[in-house]
């Protein structure tokens, strides 16, 4: 499995750098090696179709299952390396699904760190951070809340095991706040800013 992951990093890094005969060589070991591999499969027809052969990569991407996924993966891969290539890869995104909002949020960004500030304001004007402040800033809150006054009052009870799995999942519940409530307040942030 070490090798397959090592092709995978080698590949990428070589797709990244545009060096696209070796990127081809490599997904092509890769593929010969593990030929279920879905992220190999994305791989090859994401170099094929850069390399203008459209109805290779075609085929290489009904092999490669969950399109909508690995696009994203890919924008956000390139993000800071090529932003060009991630804003295409974000338009085809949001061809899938219109409504994602971490795309839209990621392009935004990209068009305004580009100095394309009219392209980053649409992107940012079509954010709803009502609706993201509610799911990753609310409902983790409430959770932690929950959790802890839970804990305490087993606490309370004598229930010290059990409280300590409440306060274990209280914990849980602020990593999980910390984790998502950044995107949020960045969207507020920028829907704010641009409108």
């Amino acid at each position: 499995m070490e090798s397959i992951k090592q092709l995978l990093e080698d590949t990428l890094t070589s797709y990244e750098k545009k060096e696209y005969d070796t990127a081809e060589k490599l997904v092509v070991i890769l593929l010969n090696e593990n030929p279920q591999f879905h992220r190999g499969w994305f791989l090859k027809g994401v170099i094929l179709e850069e390399t203008d052969r459209k109805e290779e990569a075609e085929q290489c991407f009904k092999k490669a299952g969950s399109l909508f996924n690995m696009w994203f993966r890919l924008a956000l891969q390139l993000q800071e390396s090529d932003p060009v290539r991630s804003l295409k890869y974000y338009e085809r995104v949001l061809e899938m699904d219109h409504t994602f909002r971490m795309a839209w949020l990621n392009k935004g960004i990209i068009h305004e760190r580009l100095g394309d500030i009219e392209n980053a304001k649409l992107c940012f004007k079509t954010l709803s951070p009502l609706r993201e402040l509610f799911s990753r800033i609310a409902i983790p809150s409430g959770f932690f809340l929950f959790l802890l006054i839970g804990g305490i009052m087993m606490v309370s009870r004598g229930e010290r095991m059990l409280s300590l799995f409440a306060f274990a999942s209280a914990v849980i519940c602020l990593f999980w706040l910390k984790r998502d409530a950044g995107a949020a307040i960045t969207m507020l942030r920028k829907k704010r800013q641009y409108s």
